[in-house]
């Protein structure tokens, strides 16, 4: 999924979170647990809540994986981006990563 098709969408359950996205259930609740993607807000019925703002974050994160970025890796991303770090910053680790890859395909 591009990150220019995640849907806008009224607060959804992790289910349908994970339908939009194309990933089971688990694989949410693990990138939270790594403190690569956020916790979401929770319904009063206390099920996370996933918004406009939670999904295209964890698309982002699914597309990293989907590179071959690995969880270190990840986490890495994802502590400077909530860290505030410049674009510099997240681009050389998003570069650095860019480079094994090619070096793999090489």
């Amino acid at each position: 999924m591009l990150l220019s098709d995640v849907p806008s969408v009224e607060a959804v359950t992790i289910s349908a979170a994970a339908d939009l996205l194309g990933v089971s259930v688990d694989t949410i609740r693990y990138y939270e647990k790594e403190g690569i993607a956020p916790s979401p807000a929770r319904g009063p019925d206390g099920w996370r809540r996933y918004d406009a703002a939670d999904l295209p974050w964890r698309a982002g994160v699914i597309m990293l994986r989907g590179t071959g970025m690995n969880v270190r890796e990840m986490r890495e991303y994802a502590a400077a981006h909530h860290a505030g770090a410049h674009d510099e910053e997240r681009s050389a680790l998003l570069e650095r990563h860019h480079t094994v890859v090619l070096a793999q395909h090489a």
